[in-house]
């Protein structure tokens, strides 16, 4: 080889083992992996539902050659690829039981990555183990019919599921007879946020009740049952809390309150001896209703004048009757009140009196005036009297005490001679009378300045009556009665003001003295 030759070769090995090194330091990139199960694209850690055999998608890019793709389900590997390329692309379909399973995409190029997600399968519907009113094992169907003793139940019971029971719908419908027309009634009853278990409460009818239930999970599975629940309710109704009153010679304040295991068709009474029913609470039409499970009665009725004891009796949708024979007690006393608006003074010698006694057996009633300081009666006035009543009204006037103070009162005596007395006190307001109004001036605000106190000016004393006149000592002169006047002197700036005569006079005299004197 030419001298010239191995020096180019020489350059060219150097050149290629500079760089050679540099080339590989460099750390390739990891491969985007990406991995769709039924067209969802899921990251890796996520999970998702399927209700059939779902289809997976692999994709990877890579900046070095793939090797090898490895598919696996709960570790089992279901598909295998070697691309030798830095793409990779496929779809397929696999194979997987009701659960929740892990599925991963395992891919090799210069390194090895993974990305696993979570694919839960559920292609059955949910079970019912029912726990109320009846009980089946964990995937038996419900019965065809069972009966129960009461209108009031909880259908409950476990769920059995993969993805678990989303809520449910249980459909109850019951006839009815309404004369000699048959009617449905139809009720529905949801719930949803379930821990595995459901507790459903329900009201049926007396006789068939057909039930549809309907239990969707969350995927969207649906369990139906129908069936049917039978009440056959035997027992009676219960009565408890029960009183008669008598508040008057013919009227009875009833109360109590009726229970039943199904419900109360009506509450009735009578008396004891013979015939007469009334209701307390009006039958009803059969149509399930739970308001009608319980029911309470207070009513006040006119009824059987004289009895002293009578008999309730309650009877449920079923038929069954239950009676109560209860003594009548007696309320004689009457309630009293005084009106205390219309009880009033009308003016200084006159009341007026508004009021009214009702309830218990009013034999006789009267209203009067009472002097507060003295106790004396002032006036009285008959409301009521002769035969027995229960209601009275009171519109009187009466004389008034002398002063501003009275009481009223309102005696009642009821049939068995006791007297009941209810009391008021009325006063007369004072009649202010109305004053003549003064006009004001409105003061004037003095600027703040050092003034000189001005002396009160001192009041003129009366005119005297003598008209002898006015004598001057000294002068020995009589001044005529006019000089007791004044008159009045216009002063400049000051204004004019009066001066009266007899000073002035007086003035003038007493300086002609001391001149006199001088001279």
């Amino acid at each position: 080889m030419p001298p010239v030759s191995r020096a180019v070769l020489v350059v060219v090995v150097v050149v290629v083992a500079g760089f050679a090194p540099a080339t590989a330091v460099v750390d390739a990139a990891s491969p985007t992996t990406t991995v769709t199960v039924d067209g969802t694209t899921l990251a890796p850690g996520d999970s998702t539902l399927v209700d059939g055999t779902p289809s997976v998608g692999v994709s990877v890019d890579a900046e070095q050659s793939i090797e090898f793709v490895s598919i696996r389900v709960d570790g089992t590997t279901v598909r295998r690829a070697t691309p030798n390329a830095t793409t990779f692309d496929d779809t397929f379909d696999v194979e997987m039981s009701s659960g929740e399973h892990t599925l991963t995409v395992v891919v090799k190029t210069d390194a090895v990555t993974s990305h696993a997600v979570t694919v839960t399968k559920d292609t059955a519907r949910p079970y019912v183990q029912y726990s109320s009113p009846f009980e089946t094992d964990t995937f038996a169907s419900p019965p065809d019919s069972v009966t129960v003793n009461r209108s009031r139940i909880d259908l409950a019971g476990n769920f059995t599921d993969v993805t678990g029971v989303d809520h449910l719908r249980i459909v109850r419908q019951a006839e009815y007879d309404v004369g000699s027309e048959t009617r449905t009634d139809r009720d529905t009853y949801t719930a949803s946020t379930f821990d595995d278990s459901f507790s459903q409460p329900i009201f049926l009818g007396v006789g068939r009740n057909n039930i549809t239930a309907r239990y969707y999970d969350r995927v969207g599975y649906v369990r139906t049952h129908e069936f049917e629940i039978v009440v056959e309710d035997t027992a009676p109704p219960t009565l408890s809390d029960v009183s008669v009153v008598r508040t008057s010679p013919t009227t009875l304040r009833i109360r109590g309150v009726a229970t039943d295991n199904g419900q109360i068709q009506h509450v009735a009474v009578h008396p004891e001896d013979s015939s007469g029913t009334a209701y307390l609470v009006e039958p009803g039409l059969g149509r399930p209703d739970p308001d009608r499970q319980r029911v309470s009665f207070e009513t006040n009725r006119t009824l059987y004048p004289g009895s002293t004891a009578v008999v309730i009796e309650a009877t449920d949708t079923a038929g069954n009757t239950v009676e109560r024979t209860v003594t009548v007690s007696r309320t004689i006393a009457p309630e009293l009140r005084l009106n205390p608006a219309g009880t009033r003074f009308v003016d200084e010698g006159t009341v007026a009196v508004r009021g009214r006694a009702a309830g218990g057996e009013i034999a006789s009633a009267t209203v009067e005036t009472v002097d507060p300081e003295t106790g004396e009666v002032v006036d009285i006035a008959s409301v009521h009297s002769g035969s027995i009543t229960t209601d009275i009204t009171v519109e009187k006037r009466l004389d008034a005490p002398s002063g501003r103070q009275a009481t009223v009162r309102l005696r009642v005596i009821d049939s068995a001679g006791t007297e009941h007395v209810t009391s008021l006190n009325r006063t007369l307001e004072a009649e202010t009378p109305a004053s003549t109004a003064t006009a004001t001036s409105t003061p004037t605000a003095t600027p703040t300045a050092t003034s000189t106190a001005t002396p009160a000016p001192t009041a003129s004393p009366a005119p005297s009556n003598d008209t002898s006149g006015l004598t001057v000592p000294l002068l020995g002169v009589t001044l005529p009665p006019v000089l007791g006047a004044s008159v009045g002197l216009p002063v400049p700036v000051v204004g004019p003001f009066d001066i009266p005569i007899l000073p002035a006079v007086t003035l003038v005299v007493g300086g002609l003295i001391v001149l006199a004197r001088v001279r």
